[in-house]
């Protein structure tokens, strides 16, 4: 089904400078084209727009033909945006011995989201469990079931509290660690004398 969708797409699409006579095609042609497709490829062609002037007239007079609205197609472009925002960010492929891609934090905006459980995190770049570049900020929903991998509900501006603290907590580990290292090499130099 999708593939027809794509095909028809493609066809409507098609620049003016391949050898198609332009006049030949009228609303007629595309009418007829629209009625045998579902409901579906209908609205999907809606949603994806950028068809040529004659093909969205006549999209436009089936889609009112079928009595599909605006709202359907907007409900379904919000239903691509969150399946391909779930599919970008929902799974945090790179992740070897702390080092990867993370989601860290546990915020709530308010207390609606609290009682749905839906909390907002920071997805960072990680270097042995420290947080060193922030990608961006999500707000998510955890499943008991499927841990790594939340809901993603939504994008939000990046929370620039949740990056100070994931930058001091790294800046915490490396002085601890500088420390330790500055405490080694002292102990050394002067049991060696």
């Amino acid at each position: 089904m999708i593939s027809l969708v794509q095909n028809i797409v493609c066809w409507f699409r098609r620049p003016v400078d391949m050898n198609v006579n332009i006049a030949s095609i009228d609303n007629e042609d595309f009418a007829a084209q629209y009625q045998a497709l579902s409901d579906e490829a209908i609205t999907q062609l809606a949603s994806e727009g950028g068809l040529r002037p004659e093909a969205d007239i006549a999209l436009k007079a089936e889609m009112r033909r079928r009595s599909i609205g605006e709202s359907k197609v907007r409900a379904l472009r919000v239903t691509q945006e969150k399946t391909k925002l779930q599919m970008m960010v929902g799974h945090n492929p790179y992740d070897y011995r702390g080092s990867g891609l993370r989601l860290r934090g546990d915020k709530s905006f308010d207390e609606a989201d609290k009682s749905r459980g839906i909390t907002t995190v920071t997805r960072w770049v990680v270097f042995c469990y420290m947080p060193i570049i922030p990608i961006g900020s999500y707000r998510i929903k955890r499943s008991v079931k499927d841990e790594k991998h939340p809901e993603i509900v939504a994008k939000v501006p990046l929370q620039w509290d949740q990056v100070l603290s994931g930058w001091m907590t790294t800046a915490l580990i490396v002085l601890a660690f500088v420390c330790s290292l500055l405490t080694f090499s002292w102990w050394n130099i002067s049991h060696n004398r």
